[in-house]
């Protein structure tokens, strides 16, 4: 072979980009169909073949966010240690799913660098030492395996902002830095039976909900109503997927209700459920063609009545046009939830939704729960979703995974501390409340109180309220620059 480059296209490497590794490591990386892999640190096409990486458990897979039962609240399912074959980019996103890299329990790390030829880019661990990575036409990888896992994830993330034209947020609008409220573990709270907190949340809640605020003397932010504040045709929750429109008995004057959060120096925002569509909601009557897929139910031969959103509909009208109706009433936040479908098809929608809301107004902020680097572009915020307090579940640790995938796989943009307390009020203590409390101060990132903090004692108002206005006197550093 006349040079490197031939070699590596003579074995078959698809492209890969070698960081932070000097002369004698590059020749001694990895193996390549049982020949020693060289570079010189080109990147270069793929042509369908694979990558073997030598690889020590567990592997930190931090866009594997789906949960089996007896891991929920867990963080266990980032962390592999027995066989697995995974496309990162047609997994569900589920809960929190972040960037399609890998890093061993030795630092190595392995990131793809493109969504060309998505369909066949996977990850295959035989549950031993070797990671074979498939390279098809036009995939990329990125692969350091000097041992220093975050710096090499850092140089992953530089290449793929410039590659993606990712700009770091430098400056933001005042509120988007601002503590947050939300209604969501509130109305969980005060529920007494099954599914009574979608009913729960009107008019009456919100003014009890900033008057309980008020009286704790905590600093005024974003006040966010969660699921609830909508219609149900049908009379299902599910019809609600699509049915964006205010239900009049609980509000009878949305805007009166926004106008009260504006007039008590709070911005008022709002959670969505975008991806997901149901057959009877007014969305689907006025837009047929959104109704996508359904939504795999709890056994294999089973669907649920909802639907995914056709990811190749007119997402962009759409949202502009629930968007806008809400941003005309003075609301500055939408929290979009139930992402929860393939990355392949929730990248187009994520794109549609941002690039609705910024023509309309490049000050809404638009918050997500798919941290991942292809998705970044397209998002203001991105929140460490659902946290449980189950003493039978690892929930420390969930916390401490999600907000590292929050942190490293969205550079540049800033995070949500979501739920302090967490989001299972069954479960929460004096105890527990102030653990998890404590365990967001020293991040960067915006404070979310959703479970109203009295329920757990004077001592829980307290720290509360000295964690909130620590914040809000301090520098509100919100944006990650792992970058």
């Amino acid at each position: 072979m006349k040079n490197r480059r031939d070699f590596l296209k003579k074995a078959g490497l698809g492209g890969i980009a070698m960081a932070g590794m000097s002369a004698t490591a590059m020749n001694h990386l990895t193996n390549l169909h049982g020949e020693p892999l060289q570079t010189d640190g080109n990147t270069l096409k793929g042509n369908g073949k694979e990558v073997k990486i030598k690889v020590t458990a567990p592997l930190f897979c931090p866009y594997y966010s789906i949960n089996k039962p007896e891991q929920k609240g867990g963080n266990a399912y980032y962390y592999w240690s027995e066989s697995f074959t995974h496309n990162p980019f047609t997994l569900p996103a589920s809960g929190m799913s972040g960037s399609p890299v890998i890093m061993d329990a030795k630092g190595k790390f392995i990131g793809f660098m493109t969504t060309l030829g998505f369909e066949n880019s996977t990850y295959s661990f035989d549950g031993k030492e070797t990671l074979t990575v498939s390279v098809p036409e036009g995939q990329e990888i990125f692969l350091d395996e000097s041992g220093n896992g975050d710096e090499s994830w850092k140089a992953y993330n530089r290449i793929m902002m410039k590659r993606l034209n990712v700009t770091p947020l430098k400056q933001t609008p005042k509120f988007w830095t601002d503590v947050e409220y939300c209604t969501w573990s509130e109305q969980k709270m005060l529920s007494t039976k099954r599914q009574e907190h979608f009913h729960l949340l009107t008019h009456d809640f919100v003014k009890y909900y900033i008057e309980k605020i008020n009286e704790f003397g905590y600093p005024k932010g974003k006040l966010t109503l969660d699921h609830g504040w909508g219609t149900f045709p049908d009379g299902s929750i599910n019809s609600g997927y699509g049915s964006w429109i205010p239900d009049p008995k609980k509000f009878p004057d949305f805007r009166k209700t926004m106008d009260m959060i504006n007039e008590n120096g709070f911005t008022p925002g709002l959670w969505i459920g975008f991806p997901k569509i149901h057959k009877n909601s007014l969305a689907a009557k006025n837009y047929p063609e959104l109704l996508g897929n359904f939504k795999q139910g709890t056994t294999p031969d089973r669907k649920d009545d909802i639907q995914w959103i056709n990811s190749q509909a007119d997402i962009y009208e759409y949202a502009s046009e629930v968007i806008s109706r809400f941003h005309t009433m003075g609301v500055m936040k939408f929290k979009i939830d139930m992402s929860y479908n393939t990355k392949s098809d929730m990248l187009p929608i994520h794109k549609a939704l941002y690039k609705a809301a910024k023509d309309i107004d490049k000050n809404i902020e638009m918050e997500f729960h798919v941290p991942d680097i292809f998705f970044t572009k397209y998002a203001d915020v991105v929140r460490t979703n659902d946290i449980w307090l189950l003493d039978k579940y690892n929930w420390q640790g969930r916390v401490k995974t999600h907000y590292e995938i929050c942190y490293k796989s969205a550079p540049g943009r800033g995070i949500n501390l979501d739920h302090i307390g967490g989001n299972s009020t069954e479960a929460i203590t004096e105890k527990k409340f102030l653990e998890h409390l404590e365990m967001y101060k020293d991040k960067k990132g915006y404070p979310l109180v959703s479970v109203l903090p009295h329920h757990f004692g004077k001592k829980c108002v307290e720290k509360t309220g000295e964690y909130l206005w620590d914040y809000e006197r301090g520098p509100k550093t919100i944006l990650s620059d792992f970058y």
